[in-house]
């Protein structure tokens, strides 16, 4: 049996009374964090501009857009859900995959969902598959192959596709044709960081849209080669299987606290540890010091020109850190771009990489932090930035961070009953009434 056929079998029998419960607790805060973050992106630019050509190219349909009245096809619904949920960055990632799964497998999994009535169980196994596929995909890509492309765009589609599939319970040719389809036919984005300058980000909403249009592709009798996993030469078939059906990917999940790059996260969070502990104001900073891993030296960026270009800038991040204490859509704003004293704080960042730290990336973001202060020098080391499965985000925190997400735009009623069905969601026969929400 190839891999790619293993992989189609573990999905097309994975059920919901079989999953243990520490997953499916794991899915149901994965689709809370992924649509709160939606909720909030669905008010940037970049989630207006998606709207209005979803709106000509995707319309009419039944499938709901978040923050919009319109509705659209599946595809066109998952387009626009993955730009409102990958806008601000603060959607969920895989350290292991170097990317964020949640944004390219739940808005297909939701709009296909809502499309065929499925129930809240079918939607949670359909996320838990989506997650695994899309991420073993990552994890087993050749080195030639990924060639420094830190991007969800080359594996996302594998994870949309296969969250339909199981929705739509495709037999093992049609879901191997998706597959294989959206191998072939799914984003490719070069790597560098020039591409954090535009809101294509990390092509995540087109690898959203590849993997759900490959699914409606495949029903219709449009093939895709098979065993593209295994016989294109860009993956690892042994690290595709490896403890499959033992170890749940979605498990190792990490959820954001920050509106910026993860890899910015353990800057952040050791910053605003040593200002909390030595009770420093931001005057008597004079430099902060960063020493981590080499990818870092892609995100130096000390006058970012959009709030894209500054979510992916690790001195301008801290400097509104250091600032605010907290990085989010009332904080990433373009006024904030042009505030002299947050780039001249920003200008105080230096980073350089420490070869001990950096042999430990991917496996760890590792960033050692010294502040040298008026009042002297002040250094932590984070190995594990909060929000990692290694020091989680607690259920109480999760929900801390929807409600910043969504009270200002949902308003209390509305953002407190969104919470409590998407927590009952294995008592959900549909999920209509979780996606009326949805629409505002």
């Amino acid at each position: 049996m190839t891999a790619t056929r293993e992989l189609i079998s573990f999905v097309r029998n994975l059920d919901h009374a079989r999953l243990p419960a520490d997953v499916v607790a794991k899915a149901k805060h994965c689709v809370l964090d992924l649509i709160g973050v939606a909720i909030a992106g669905s008010q940037t630019s970049m989630a207006r501009v998606s709207t209005q050509f979803a709106r000509a190219q995707f319309s009419p349909g039944q499938a709901s857009v978040i923050g919009s009245h319109s509705r659209m096809s599946e595809v066109g619904a998952s387009w626009v859900n993955g730009i409102c949920a990958s806008a601000l960055d603060m959607d969920d990632g895989h350290r292991q995959a170097m990317g964020h799964p949640g944004a390219a497998v739940i808005p297909s999994a939701l709009a296909v969902a809502e499309s065929v009535g499925a129930s809240g169980r079918e939607f949670l196994t359909a996320v838990v598959a989506g997650y695994e596929i899309a991420t073993r995909a990552s994890v087993a890509m050749l080195p030639d192959y990924r060639a420094g492309r830190y991007s969800t765009g080359l594996w996302g589609g594998f994870g949309s596709a296969t969250a339909a599939s199981k929705l739509l319970k495709f037999d093992s040719r049609h879901y191997q044709s998706a597959l294989g389809i959206v191998g072939m036919h799914g984003p490719s984005p070069a790597g560098g960081d020039f591409m954090h300058q535009s809101m294509v980000k990390e092509a995540i909403a087109w690898a959203g849209l590849a993997g759900c249009s490959s699914v409606f592709q495949a029903q219709s009798g449009f093939t895709g080669p098979e065993d593209v996993l295994d016989r294109s030469g860009r993956y690892d078939t042994h690290k595709l299987v490896i403890d499959l059906g033992q170890v749940y990917a979605i498990q190792k999940t990490y959820f954001k606290p920050y509106a910026s790059c993860r890899w910015s996260h353990p800057a952040i969070d050791g910053a605003l540890l040593l200002v909390r502990q030595e009770g420093l104001r931001l005057e008597e900073i004079h430099q902060v010091h960063l020493e981590g891993f080499q990818p870092l030296l892609m995100l130096v960026d000390y006058t970012p020109t959009s709030t894209v270009a500054a979510q992916y800038s690790v001195p301008f991040s801290l400097a509104l850190a250091l600032a605010w204490g907290r990085i989010g859509p009332g904080e990433l704003t373009e006024a904030n771009l042009q505030d002299a004293q947050l780039l001249e704080l920003a200008r105080r960042v230096k980073i350089s990489v420490d070869p001990e730290l950096n042999q430990l990336f991917p496996d760890k973001t590792a960033i050692r932090v010294t502040l040298h202060t008026s009042r002297g020098d002040f250094t932590t080391t984070v190995e594990y930035p909060k929000g990692d499965p290694a020091n989680p985000l607690s259920h109480a925190e999760l929900v801390d961070k929807f409600r910043w997400l969504t009270v200002d735009i949902l308003g209390e009623e509305r953002s407190q009953a969104l919470m409590e069905l998407i927590d009952a969601l294995e008592q959900m026969d549909d999920l209509k009434p979780l996606t009326r929400l949805l629409v505002f």
